[in-house]
């Protein structure tokens, strides 16, 4: 067995070790980093902020005197430091009179300024970031009065302090690389050593195993004068193999045992599963007479109106995603009441079963839909149709049911008659939902009721 292959336990003992020891190293070196970095910094702010003192009277001297040799002297003894990148004088309204090196322009865009005053654009990005520090240029005369003659800035950048820190991560880096190399081949030697060569003599016996010689008996010692994990390890092996062989007659005979019971288990299963087969169709049957009677009036045995809501709403949808219009018509039979007072309910149901049936059969297209709106309403369900197209099915229908000729004696027509109300709208271009085409309907039938009744009337 290799014990330094990629599947070796050597080797993924190793990666978790190490790859716990790398990100344990990592974040130490980080924060080490971080640190570092912040002390390099306020090192550098601290020598920016001394700068006052040191030059601070001299630019006041040279700026209130107008010496601009001595100021441009000045600030090209400031900006040769180590940690300076750039310097500027202000005058006080805040505009640049003189600078070196990189500064920030008075909008605020980093500019570099050479010896000749010649400026270009600096590249902006994180280790040019400006570090600047602003001081007054106060000039005391000689009748110890304080003028405000302006302000000199002098800056740094990221660039210095990682420039400082860049020598510590080296060594913090090599360090760390030294330390990693050295405890991983340690790792490797001591694991060979003390469990590599066990292991693959314990995993080279129990390979060569035979569990269907009961007769062999075998076992394994392992070489070394002191006891530990891997010597009770094949004892322990020792102990299972000499259980396994005791037990494996037991097992054949009950192998054989179990083979008659599969077999007789499996004729069983059979059966039962034909059985349910047959009982899952029965449901499934059963299922979609339930579904269909819970959609379909009882009565008329057209759709009911939980049929009609979950149609319309689907058509709502469909016409909202296409840009297509939607009808909804809905009609009333005429004085229906008067008419079950008068002939009794068992005529009354009559004539809604064969208002349906004329209804439906009268629609004449396979995409609409004729239901049962509820008492003697009935609704029709006409997608992609608007209000103008139609009103010839809507008064074809009206027609086929006063055809019928069904004799009412409390009707102004002496006949079943039928009020409709029409309401279309493009489902994408209306503000309301469903149930304001509803209720736009509904408002419409009642007025065609009001009007005369046994009429076509088209909602607004």
């Amino acid at each position: 067995m290799n014990f330094v292959s990629k599947h070796s336990l050597a080797v993924h003992l190793l990666r978790i070790i190490f790859g716990s020891y790398f990100v344990v190293t990592l974040i130490v070196t980080c924060i080490q980093l971080g640190a570092e970095y912040q002390h390099t910094k306020a090192g550098i702010d601290n020598e920016l902020t001394a700068m006052e003192q040191t030059f601070g009277a001299s630019l006041a001297s040279s700026t209130w005197r107008f010496q601009g040799d001595v100021q441009k002297a000045t600030l090209t003894g400031i900006s040769n430091l180590p940690v300076v990148t750039g310097v500027k004088i202000e005058d006080p309204q805040g505009r640049v009179r003189l600078a070196l090196g990189n500064i920030d322009d008075s909008d605020g865009i980093q500019t570099h300024v050479n010896a000749d005053g010649v400026r270009s654009p600096v590249a902006s990005d994180f280790l040019n970031a400006a570090i600047g520090h602003r001081f007054p240029i106060l000039y005391v005369d000689e009748h110890n009065l304080s003028h405000d003659i302006g302000s000199w800035t002098v800056y740094s950048s990221r660039h210095v302090v990682v420039k400082k820190v860049a020598y510590g991560f080296m060594l913090i880096l090599i360090n760390s690389i030294i330390k990693t190399l050295v405890l991983w081949f340690i790792f490797l030697y001591v694991f060979n050593r003390w469990l590599g060569a066990p292991i693959t003599e314990l995993s080279s016996f129990v390979r060569e195993q035979d569990l269907n010689q009961l007769n062999t008996q075998q076992s394994i010692a392992l070489l070394g004068k002191k006891q530990h994990e891997l010597h009770f390890l094949a004892d322990a092996i020792n102990a299972m193999l000499a259980s396994i062989r005791k037990h494996m007659g037991q097992n054949r005979a009950l192998y054989d045992e179990l083979q008659q019971e599969k077999e007789s288990l499996r004729v069983l299963n059979r059966s039962l599963e034909l059985r349910i087969a047959e009982r899952t169709h029965d449901l499934a049957q059963a299922n979609e007479q339930l579904k269909l009677l819970s959609l379909t009036d009882a009565l008329t045995g057209i759709p009911n109106r939980r049929c009609f809501d979950q149609t319309l709403d689907q058509e709502w949808r469909r016409c909202a995603r296409n840009g297509k219009p939607l009808m909804v018509a809905l009609f009333d039979v005429d004085w229906f009441k008067h008419y079950n007072d008068h002939y009794g309910h068992i005529a009354g149901d009559e004539v809604l079963r064969r208002v349906a049936s004329t209804l439906r059969q009268t629609v004449g297209r396979a995409g609409d839909t004729v239901a049962r709106y509820g008492g003697e309403e009935f609704a029709l369900i006409a997608p992609d149709t608007d209000s103008e197209s139609g009103l010839s099915i809507v008064h074809r229908m009206r027609d086929a049911i006063f055809s019928l000729d069904m004799p009412h004696a409390l009707s102004s027509f002496g006949r079943i008659t039928v009020s409709v109300a029409v309401a279309s709208c493009v489902p994408s271009q209306h503000e309301g939902d469903v149930n304001t085409l509803l209720q736009t309907a509904d408002a419409a039938l009642y007025r065609a009721k009001l009007t005369g009744r046994n009429q076509v009337l088209v909602a607004e």
